[in-house]
């Protein structure tokens, strides 16, 4: 897993974990789809008083797949899940399951303990746990 921080602001679009009106929501899935033609894996984000939890859903991955970048603003994940496909003769009757490179942008509003920040994989979900700054 590698894990890389930033001193400066993100300024990407932000097409994960938001909370858009309903009048952008369809502006904002067209322009984040132009931006990054990629899938964005399901996402959770919790909080605790002492820390923001991001339960990413990435199953069939390693580790070693994921790509973590912590900027000022924004924690984004991303990361290629490869394709698996059956051996011998046979025909998909349905593909729903997303494969190739993903992307995941949670904006973040709160300091966070850079220096402490864990990210783990484990049965199929990435956890990555950001301790919240002491005010």
């Amino acid at each position: 897993m590698r894990y890389r921080r930033y001193s400066y602001r993100y300024t990407g679009v932000f097409s994960g974990i938001t909370s858009p009106s309903q009048s952008t929501v369809w502006e904002s899935q067209l322009q984040a789809s132009f931006a990054y033609p990629q899938w964005q894996p399901a996402a959770d984000l919790y909080e605790t008083p002492t820390a923001l939890i991001v339960k990413v859903e990435v199953a069939g991955m390693a580790e070693e797949d994921f790509e973590i970048s912590l900027y000022e603003n924004a924690l984004v994940i991303q990361g290629v899940r490869p394709w698996e496909s059956f051996e011998g003769e046979g025909l998909y009757h349905a593909v729903n399951i997303h494969y190739g490179a993903f992307r995941l942008e949670v904006p973040i509003q709160q300091r966070i303990e850079r220096d402490r920040i864990q990210a783990r994989y484990d049965r199929g979900f990435l956890y990555v746990i950001l301790p919240k700054a002491e005010v």
